[in-house]
């Protein structure tokens, strides 16, 4: 018996891999009849509904690989609690523009006042726009390519910090470093800066005048916001902290829990 004609397109929808509009097509062929749909129409409703599928399931792919401690958005961000930083200064590190202008942005401020979960927001918005982005910890970092450099395995490891779209490097000064702190971190600053698209955002509650003492090399750590602050800036924060204030939303505008 040949296969009947729902049958032949379920299992050709399945092998062109178009799931979407496989799960569809019947409940959208009745409201075609309901909306007196013409032929093109009903296929450019399926051919839509397909293709904000895949792109949403490849922000969900994005964000996973991202490695984010938890997801925020601008609109989740509570600027009403938080008013020593408004949404129109991060006017120039929204979306595609963050990415076609190389900028970076530095936030500086006490713990839990909503430096990491800005960070995040902005890559977020980023990966709408098609980037990709990499979470990381300052400590983390420099730990990696300290390790890296022992087993030599430096070159892949530093790709993986240099590959994504939007880097950001989070609490920078927050524990102490070796010696070699500033020789670690220097590799990935440089190298994104002479991509000229390789943003980076970086949360710190040290002033940028003290990083060389935090890194244990003044020189370096100049060379290092030489090659950030060329193509950004650093922004202030200081505030009550969400998880003092507002303990049952810390990650509703503040930052993980340290």
């Amino acid at each position: 018996m040949s296969e009947s004609a729902p049958d032949i397109l379920d299992e050709g929808l399945k092998k062109l891999a178009l799931a979407t509009i496989r799960s569809n097509y019947s409940e959208y062929a009745r409201e075609a009849v309901r909306r007196g749909w013409s032929y093109q129409e009903y296929l450019e409703q399926l051919v839509c509904q397909e293709l904000q599928s895949r792109a949403d399931a490849k922000i969900e792919r994005t964000v996973r690989q991202a490695c984010f401690p938890f997801l925020k958005t601008l609109e989740e961000f509570d600027f009403r609690f938080q008013t020593t930083i408004t949404r129109q200064a991060l006017g120039p590190y929204l979306g595609a523009e963050l990415v076609n202008s190389g900028r970076n942005l530095i936030l500086v401020g006490p713990p839990g006042v909503g430096k990491t979960a800005i960070c995040i927001a902005l890559a977020y918005k980023a990966i709408q726009y098609g980037a990709t982005a990499r979470f990381i910890s300052c400590t983390q970092l420099i730990s990696d390519l300290s390790r890296a450099r022992r087993l030599s395995i430096w070159e892949g490891t530093l790709k993986r910090l240099i590959d994504p779209t939007v880097l950001i490097i989070d609490e920078v000064g927050y524990l102490g470093y070796g010696p070699d702190a500033a020789n670690d971190l220097f590799p990935v600053i440089d190298q994104r800066y002479q991509r000229g698209d390789r943003p980076i955002l970086m949360t710190t509650n040290k002033q940028t005048s003290d990083w060389g003492q935090v890194l244990h090399d003044p020189d370096l750590s100049d060379a290092i916001l030489d090659r950030l602050l060329h193509r950004g800036e650093v922004l202030q924060m200081s505030g009550k902290s969400y998880r003092r204030h507002r303990p049952g939303q810390a990650n509703t505008g503040g930052e993980k829990a340290m």
